[in-house]
């Protein structure tokens, strides 16, 4: 499958926005001007590097409101100066291109709730999973709130998928973005009338293909493995089955997923992220060799969030980026270190060796990036890089921009330089 991003070579990560208050009102975490400030500072951190974020909560109420709707805009997070909220949106949609970042939506194509202004239709078109007797099912509680789940077939075949599609569509320019991120987007098999899990991936399938047709790439939660008897009792939902037992519904359909999850060691090694991008493996000793997307939904809501973010982007997203163009080559004895085509050995420790010279030990790294290198201090005061030239102007990196902080000789093609700890600095 050719996708519209190459996730390999960007941040993909997620902003809240609002969640219910349970009332009926929303609760406000971030709004159109906090997410461009947050986005504005984030692009000087992260050296103008390409960016895909998607918004959480920014629907009706906030986060899981309403669905399988999705067409208003949370009233909460708009700017004073504009007619409408989703004038608010389409602004901040707008302004984020200036700072290397598209940003779309987090939605959902699974859930349903009572409260929602297309239940009615979805309760008259069977297009909701049925229990035994042929009842739509509660499955799961979200904000309070009985959860009951799409039937894919029935939604496909009388059409409101693509009406649902299409009305999405007409109220966010998503095709300009070419991505959005479908929550929760597993398959459940319907009790009665009987469907199979088989046929309704089918289904998922053609609604996947909707979207690729319009040039948007469909990213999703979880890795989604499902097959016979899955989630019949609904107890037992698709996140929870094991590694290999079914195959990886999606592997080669969707570009990326949030949490690459119930995977073998093998699949990681041979999949990700080349294959299958994503957020957050969640083997552990993958995730220390071949690094990741962080988590910024959480660490954004935070008024001083910014230090954090430094270190966990330049110890984690940097590596991610620098080991994705490589191609594997083996796996340690041990599942203890990944080795590439060109030499470079990412070991579980947190070393990663390229070219005979260690460009990360823990959190110290020194990697190639955007036409430099980059330097994350991490515990030390003194830097030592190995840089291809003569010279070398070092720049502290805030959000502000690059601030000079001086001018070195390169010996040998190695340079020293004091530096402050659990600092980005960054040399031309």
């Amino acid at each position: 499958m050719k996708s519209v991003h190459d996730y390999t070579k960007c941040m993909m990560t997620k902003l809240m926005m609002a969640v219910p208050d349970r009332k009926g009102g929303t609760i406000v975490r971030r709004n159109c001007e906090d997410a461009l400030k947050i986005i504005k500072e984030t692009d000087a951190l992260t050296l103008g590097v390409k960016k895909i974020v998607y918004l959480v909560g920014w629907q009706y109420n906030g986060h899981d409101d309403k669905y399988p709707a999705f067409f208003e805009v949370n009233k909460g997070i708009g700017r004073k100066e504009d007619a409408t909220v989703r004038d608010s949106l389409l602004w901040l949609i707008e302004e984020a291109k200036k700072y290397n970042t598209v940003v779309s939506v987090h939605i959902n194509f699974a859930d349903a709730y009572k409260d929602s202004p297309l239940f009615d239709d979805f309760v008259k078109a069977g297009a909701l999973i049925r229990n035994a007797f042929g009842k739509p099912a509660k499955i799961e509680k979200y904000n309070g709130m009985p959860c009951y789940k799409v039937s894919y077939k029935e939604e496909w075949e009388s059409g409101l998928f693509k009406k649902r599609a299409d009305k999405l569509l007409s109220v966010l320019p998503l095709e300009e973005a070419g991505t959005v991120h479908v929550d929760n987007f597993q398959c459940y098999v319907n009790r009665k009338p009987f469907v199979s899990a088989a046929e309704m991936q089918s289904y998922r399938d053609k609604m996947i293909e909707y979207f690729a047709d319009k040039g948007i790439d469909i990213t999703s939660e979880f890795t989604y493995r499902e097959g016979k008897g899955t989630a019949v009792m609904y107890g037992r939902i698709t996140r929870d089955v094991t590694p290999a037992r079914y195959p990886i519904a999606l592997l080669d359909k969707i570009p990326a997923v949030w949490w690459v999850d119930k995977m073998t060691v093998k699949e990681y090694f041979d999949y990700y992220p080349q294959r299958y991008c994503g957020g957050m493996p969640k083997h552990k000793k993958i995730r220390k060799m071949l690094y990741r997307n962080i988590h910024c939904e959480d660490l954004w809501l935070k008024d001083d969030w910014h230090g954090e973010f430094l270190k966990q982007f330049y110890t984690i997203n940097l590596p991610f980026f620098f080991l994705a163009g490589k191609k594997k080559k083996r796996l340690g004895n041990g599942n203890k270190f990944v080795e590439y085509e060109d030499g470079t050995v990412s070991y579980a420790d947190g070393r990663i060796v390229s070219g005979g010279r260690t460009v990360k030990d823990g959190d110290f790294v020194c990697l190639p990036f955007m036409g430099g290198t980059a330097v994350y201090s991490g515990g030390r005061t003194q830097a030592e890089c190995f840089v291809p030239s003569e010279k070398a102007v070092v720049y502290t990196i805030t959000t502000e921009g690059l601030k000079k902080s001086g001018e070195y000789r390169v010996n040998n093609g190695k340079l020293s330089f004091e530096c402050n700890a659990a600092t980005a600095y960054y040399i031309k």
